[in-house]
């Protein structure tokens, strides 16, 4: 009984030795299977060149996943006198480190291990993927680092921990469509961040919060729909942020606003975004750009120099401290009105084409720094000479495309301070046209536009602006009192605009003729006149010799 117990226990213990050798096998078998995908990169030569402090590398191809490139670069010695041996003592200079057609689908390990490395250019090299051992070891020299062209899905946490001293990181046109919050941990020197065309949905909340010295963003060309208002709350010293090109929906207040103290940013972009459609920011900033959105209403707070608002669809404009704006673009819009506008201080450039519902400006207009000013197919009807009086340092104005057909000489005092005068593309009177043109406009030196020449136009070009012939409208008011007992009389008759199309144009050829004809009449006369003031020239010359010629005697 005794030896039937002890030869089970020996079969149990034999049977254990046995597993046991087998999993060393097996791990033994796996761990050759790990060396097997890590390919060690002894050296440099035949790869790469050295000119000075640039090193230039290609024909490295690792496109497998399972190939793990690892540098494995030896360490310069010296021998000293007494036989010993021991590492260089002098520092070796930092250099710049560029791959050329290459593929590393993992970023290589132990890059910076032996080489000192203070900018490394890795664009277009096929990266996937990247991972915080790949900087761990000697990365704290790199400053500069360019991974663009790549093919990078996603940052880890941590990623680029080892790389403490970066102050440059471009990661641009790739494929990340997502952040860790901790992806850019431990980056307290980085001043410039490029994510722009990637595949960014959005940003997690404190994902830029290390970055203490940040200066600029570049988020343009993703996928983005929501900034909160808080995700620069942590950089005092963010400049300008690109974010074009998105689909922004909405917008935080104070989504550009550190909460450092007087914060100043110089460039903030969110143009073409065609979700946005309301705008509500508390900002400080030198040049906001938010062009080709869906803007219905907009609310700017703060403190703002340069707006540019163009082809949206904002009917709604607050600036309740406009202190510091000084240029305003607000072409294409659907803009009525202008009241928010009317005290303005700084401003010096106003641009509100192509509203063409915006009618007069509101009167007492008060803006005594505005230097240009476009009203371009905005509805005017005549010169906003009340307002106008408000800007005594106006120098350009912009009316054409518009519906004005004659100007008051009486008012061209006010427009002597022009140096650009744009009024082409109206429907000017010929008989006032020439007045301005001859009077305000050429007589004082003004620039002006000239209209595109139409052989069709029935009117006629005068220095290059179109006009017709036309009674001003006391003149036909006078005319339509005067003949309002003609007009009873022919109250049966037709009207002109019932008239069948051939007749419109055949009333208009000989309204056109006509005026052709006291035009060449008018010439003739003309013509006479300076032949006659010739003549006349003549005999007083002739007078005066004969007298000098003659003596009186008593």
């Amino acid at each position: 009984m005794y030896v039937r117990n002890c030869l089970l226990l020996l079969w149990i213990c034999l049977l254990i030795s046995l597993a046991v050798v087998i999993r060393a096998d097996g791990d033994e078998d796996e761990s050759e299977e790990n060396l097997s995908r890590t390919v060690l990169v002894p050296s440099l030569e035949g790869h790469c060149q050295t000119e000075g402090k640039v090193t230039s590398c290609s024909g490295f191809q690792f496109e497998s996943e399972d190939e793990k490139a690892t540098f494995d670069l030896p360490t310069e010695v010296r021998i000293a006198e007494d036989g010993t041996t021991y590492e260089v003592g002098d520092e070796v200079p930092s250099r710049t480190l560029i791959f050329e057609n290459c593929t590393f689908t993992n970023f290589p390990l132990r890059l910076f291990y032996t080489l000192e490395v203070s900018e490394l250019d890795m664009r277009s090299c096929g990266i996937r993927f990247i991972y915080w051992e790949n900087f761990s070891i000697g990365a704290d020299k790199l400053v500069i680092l360019l991974l663009s062209d790549n093919k990078l899905e996603m940052l880890p946490m941590g990623t680029f921990r080892g790389a403490g001293n970066l102050e440059f990181l471009f990661l641009n046109r790739n494929k990340l469509s997502k952040l860790h919050a901790g992806a850019f941990e431990n980056l307290k020197k980085l001043q410039y961040l490029d994510l722009t065309e990637n595949l960014l949905e959005d940003l997690p909340g404190g994902v830029f919060s290390e970055l203490k010295s940040l200066r600029h963003v570049g988020l343009a060309h993703n996928q983005l729909t929501i900034i909160e208002s808080d995700l620069f709350g942590q950089n005092p010293g963010l400049l300008s942020v690109a974010m074009q090109n998105n689909r922004l929906r909405e917008v935080g207040e104070y989504a550009f606003r550190s909460k450092g103290r007087d914060h100043q940013m110089q460039y903030v972009d969110l143009s073409n975004n065609p979700q946005l459609t309301v705008l509500l920011l508390n900002i400080n900033a030198t040049n906001l750009t938010v062009r080709n959105c869906s803007l219905d209403r907009v609310n700017l707070y703060g403190s703002v120099t340069n707006v540019d608002l163009s082809d949206n669809r904002v009917r709604e404009l607050y600036f309740p401290a406009s202190e510091a704006l000084e240029h305003l673009v607000l072409r294409n819009n659907s803009l009525a009105q202008l009241a928010s506008l009317s005290r303005v201080p700084k401003l010096r450039h106003l641009d509100v084409a192509d509203n063409p519902d915006l009618g007069q400006l509101p009167q007492g207009w008060q803006t005594p720094h505005l230097e240009m000013l476009v009203l371009r197919n905005t509805g005017q009807v005549e010169v906003p000479l009340e307002a106008l009086q408000g800007m005594p340092n106006l120098r350009k104005l912009d009316i054409s495309f518009n519906n004005l057909t004659e100007i008051d000489p009486s008012t061209f005092p006010t427009l002597t301070q022009l140096t650009h005068f744009f009024i082409h593309g109206n429907n000017w009177n010929c008989f006032s046209l020439r007045v301005v043109m001859d009077v305000l406009i050429r007589g004082n030196g003004i620039t002006y536009t000239i209209d595109d020449y139409n052989p069709n136009f029935p009117g006629e070009y005068f220095h290059g602006i179109a006009c017709m012939y036309r009674l001003s409208e006391r003149e036909s008011l006078d005319s339509s009192s005067s003949s309002s007992e003609l007009s009873a009389s022919v109250e049966s008759s037709p009207k002109l605009s019932s008239a069948e199309p051939s007749e419109v144009e055949k009333l208009r050829q000989e309204l056109k003729s006509v005026v052709q004809h006291f035009e060449t009449k008018f010439d003739m006369i003309f013509n006479q006149l300076a032949l006659l003031n010739e003549q006349m020239q003549s005999f007083e010359v002739l007078n005066k010799t004969v007298w000098s010629q003659v003596t009186l005697s008593v």
